[in-house]
């Protein structure tokens, strides 16, 4: 149970990532944004490594630390920032949640990895949830849109992909020091960015929004990319990607409680299949129950 628990933790805090975005988004540039998140998250994680037994550099790493930053910060935020403006909300969730998809496919054709059947099964089982959460409540859905945008979100759904696999190869270390790495990386390559394309130090925001800022630095990029460094290295890399699909379910049930949005059949049917989805994940529940009816 504490693997499920903790997913349900790292799912929960980007779920409410949105809430903290939506409340700096509009006076603040995204690159910006982005930027002092990974700042604020690489010196969270610093001044918890001061306090950590001292390790020995894995120089081994480095490089993977450089890709990871690239995949997982970097390259999606680019990908999805452009693609969303071509696309609606509901297809960008539904192809940025198709990374594990990207993940089982990349594991298998490039790792030579072994794929259960129930692994498939619920990956494709939770995808299908996560298209009916998102399907829209009014309209047909467009699912053709603008090819360039869907393309733009598929490449940063194979991009969280390939990052996923990346961590569950970091050898050695403690989730605080690989996460303390990656996150000062992706703040040295994002930072010149932002001076370029945006204007951070003209930026007017008030008291309570940089409090905004420093949570979702803190949180939604220190703590966070902690944890699930820790999950990926516990329980692998397919289990940590269905945090994918536990996301927008987040979402959604955050949304009818504190917004007050409504919760509609299909969400209901949604949420349900992706629960499912998880359960199929559990090989051991499996294995117990065959025991036991032997």
């Amino acid at each position: 149970m504490k693997k499920y628990s903790l997913l349900l933790v790292i799912s929960c805090i980007w779920g409410s990532q949105f809430f903290f975005i939506e409340l700096v988004t509009n006076d603040l540039g995204s690159i910006t944004l982005s930027a002092l998140k990974a700042l604020i998250g690489a010196i969270y994680l610093t001044v918890i490594s001061l306090f950590l037994p001292k390790e020995n550099n894995n120089t081994d790493n480095f490089k993977k630390y450089f890709w990871i930053a690239l995949f997982e910060v970097v390259l999606p935020f680019i990908l999805i920032a452009q693609g969303q403006k071509y696309v609606s909300s509901s297809i960008a969730s539904m192809l940025i949640a198709m990374v594990p998809i990207f993940t089982l496919v990349f594991l298998a054709l490039f790792f030579k990895k072994k794929v259960r059947k129930l692994e498939i099964v619920s990956i494709i089982l939770g995808f299908i949830g996560i298209v009916i959460l998102s399907w829209p409540t009014q309209g047909k859905m467009n699912v053709s849109g603008n090819i360039f945008g869907n393309v733009l979100l598929i490449l940063a759904a194979m991009s969280f992909a390939v990052s996923l696999i990346l961590m569950e190869k970091l050898e050695g270390g403690s989730p605080v020091l690989h996460m303390r790495n990656v996150l000062w990386i992706a703040s040295i390559v994002l930072l010149p960015l932002a001076f370029l394309f945006e204007q951070p130090l003209q930026m007017n925001i008030n008291n309570t929004q940089i409090l905004y800022i420093i949570i979702l630095g803190m949180f939604h990029a220190g703590i966070v990319y902690m944890l699930y460094n820790l999950l990926i290295q516990v329980e692998g890399v397919l289990f940590a990607s269905f945090s994918n699909y536990i996301v927008p379910v987040i979402g959604v049930i955050l949304g009818y409680f504190i917004l007050n949005e409504p919760l509609l059949l299909k969400h209901k049917v949604g949420i349900l299949i992706i629960l499912l989805a998880v359960l199929f994940s559990n090989k051991d529940i499996f294995r117990k129950r065959a025991i036991k009816d032997h």
